[in-house]
């Protein structure tokens, strides 16, 4: 039964979440991606205090299946959850585009780029994979949270399109130390201004629960660099600069000398 209402239902969503687009926003659409557990909802939440953008609370997974039109052209399966968003959540007055975060995003540029013609922006967030491979999982603290080979293909999914001028890609350590130098670049490639409430974000976020923060939101610390250090670590880290591509994306992204 379920199935038979459902493809109406998703037309039906479809058709109202695209008004709401088409009357809303007329601003290219910013795209958020990289290794999990890289600062991808930490960005979403800076973001989102942005007066101009409309921050889509959960990962919507857009173009993790995609189709093909009659001419060829790729188009996102699950377009519906992003109308769906659209339609379940407060808008702000002030919004002129929308702004989407799935890790996974970074490993389908070329259908986002694509789809939307070029236009689009896409932020890409790279951290220590040495510091990724220790988070543990918030369901089970016997697990880790991303395995290096997750990593390596993230990253190198966005080293792979570091030359084009629709990425901009930060380091996350630079995000947490030299905050208002990497907001200012974020601003510059989005043409968006530098207001005060990004610049004070954490009084402003609409993004302020996620489980990537295990709970509430929480202003930025320090402590998360740097973890791989300890002696207890040195396996799991031996293990991640053993595989290929590991130490030279380390190199490229200054991890390494």
């Amino acid at each position: 039964m379920y199935k038979k209402y459902k493809k109406p239902f998703l037309k039906l969503i479809s058709h109202f979440g695209q008004k709401i687009h088409d009357d809303k926003f007329h601003k290219p659409p910013i795209y958020i991606g990289g290794s999990p557990r890289s600062g991808t909802t930490l960005l979403l939440s800076i973001i989102s205090s942005h007066p101009d953008v409309f921050a889509c609370p959960l990962e919507l997974n857009m173009f993790k299946e995609v189709g093909y039109d009659m001419n060829g052209k790729v188009y996102p399966k699950r377009l519906d959850r992003l109308h769906r968003t659209f339609l379940i959540n407060n808008i702000k007055e002030t919004s002129n585009r929308w702004c989407e975060k799935t890790p996974d995003n970074v490993t389908a540029i070329r259908e986002i780029n694509e789809y939307y013609n070029g236009n689009f922006k896409f932020l890409n967030i790279v951290r220590d994979g040495r510091d990724v491979v220790l988070s543990k999982h918030p369901k089970s603290s016997k697990k880790f949270w991303v395995e290096p080979e997750k990593w390596i293909y993230n990253v190198k999914c966005g080293y792979e399109n570091k030359d084009n001028p629709k990425i901009h890609t930060l380091r996350y350590e630079d995000l947490i130390f030299d905050f208002h130098n990497e907001i200012e670049k974020i601003c510059d490639f989005l043409n968006i201004s530098k207001r005060d409430e990004i610049m004070n974000w954490h009084d402003h976020t609409k993004v302020r629960k996620n489980s990537a923060y295990y709970g509430k939101v929480k202003d930025i610390f320090k402590t998360s660099v740097g973890k791989w250090k300890k002696n207890e670590n040195k396996e799991r880290v031996e293990a991640l600069l053993s595989m290929k591509n590991a130490k030279e994306l380390l190199y490229f992204y200054q991890y390494i000398t």
